[in-house]
């Protein structure tokens, strides 16, 4: 899937264990993503990092025009 960022924000970085590790910025623009049922969407960044926001935050960033879906 493909994702648009309207305004910036921060989504969670995960280790190579799986567990939380701090932040990872998402900038405003265009990103690849995927839908995870453990880990939410998961938005891959221009470096290759992985952010992950579980699904009410997915759903209030889309209600609030922040990131919308461009293609599934």
């Amino acid at each position: 899937m493909q994702v648009h960022v309207n305004k910036g924000f921060l989504g969670r970085r995960h280790s190579s264990d799986g567990l939380d590790s701090g932040f990872s910025p998402i900038s405003p623009g265009d990103y690849l993503a995927n839908f995870n049922s453990e880990a939410g969407l998961v938005i891959v960044n221009h470096r290759g990092d992985a952010a992950y926001l579980k699904l009410a935050l997915f759903e209030e960033k889309i209600a609030k025009g922040e990131l919308v879906v461009i293609e599934i």
